[in-house]
Parts: structure tokens; sequence; C-alpha cells
């Protein structure tokens, strides 16, 4: 990813949460899949994923500028919260170990760090947030 794009990041993030054994997952602005739908009209757990896109710059390599890109891969794991906070923490636990020190083609994924959020509309929330740069 010599000048990485924001779609060659959004696709990379992607390929490599395809790669994952999870729960289905809802990604920012595109439709529901029926398998997400079916898990949140069940009560069963879920996954939402958000790329937050941060501060672009371009240091010159030579005689010619190279885009450099950071910013923030945001999970939020909602489980029933009928069944208390440890099936959330183990989502945000699992998506962490899945994507941290992750590299593909010029992104890399930085420490992820795990906050609770609790309960709330009948959902246990867990968040993963995971710095990345590009470029």
């Amino acid at each position: 990813m010599a000048n990485p794009t924001f779609e060659g990041i959004r696709l990379a993030i992607e390929r490599r949460l395809a790669s994952w054994d999870g729960v289905p997952v809802e990604y920012d602005g595109a439709p529901q899949t029926p398998a997400l739908k079916a898990a949140i009209e069940a009560k069963q757990s879920w996954v939402r994923c958000t790329i937050q896109h941060g501060n672009s710059s371009a240091p010159y390599k030579g005689s010619e500028p190279g885009i450099r890109r950071s910013g923030l891969l945001q999970f939020q794991a909602f489980t029933p919260d009928n069944k208390g906070s440890r099936p959330a923490a183990l989502l945000a636990d699992s998506l962490a170990e899945h994507f941290q020190f992750y590299r593909d083609a010029g992104l890399e994924l930085l420490t992820a760090s795990v906050q609770r959020v609790g309960a709330s509309d009948g959902w246990y929330q867990y968040n993963c947030t995971i710095p990345f740069r590009a470029g």
C-alpha cells in the first residue's frame, strides 16, 4: 500500500475480518445481512465494525510525496445482557487478538484496547479499539 487509499484500507480490514470465526458483523454504512438481522432479532451476539480515519500526511520520499494515513478500527460487541459481561468480554478479546499487530501490504494495526460499556436496551456491550497506520 505505497500510497494508501481509504477504500484500500477498508478492503484490507474487511478481508481480515472475513477470516475471523466469530459472530455476524455489521459494517458501518452497509445494509444488514440476513444473518445479522436474524441474530439481532433472536437476541444473539453480534459485532459492529467502524473505521474512523484520522490524520493523513504527505512526507516526501525523494522527489515525490508519500501518503501516510492513520485512524482507529472500532468494534462494538453486543451480547444478551441476561448472560452477564463474560460473553461480550470474550468477543472483544477475540477481536483484539485477531487484529492487533496485523499487517497487510502497508497497513499496520497496533495495540488493541478493550473497554467495558455495560448493559443497555437488552444488550451487554464491550468495545475494542485498535489504532492503525498505512503508507
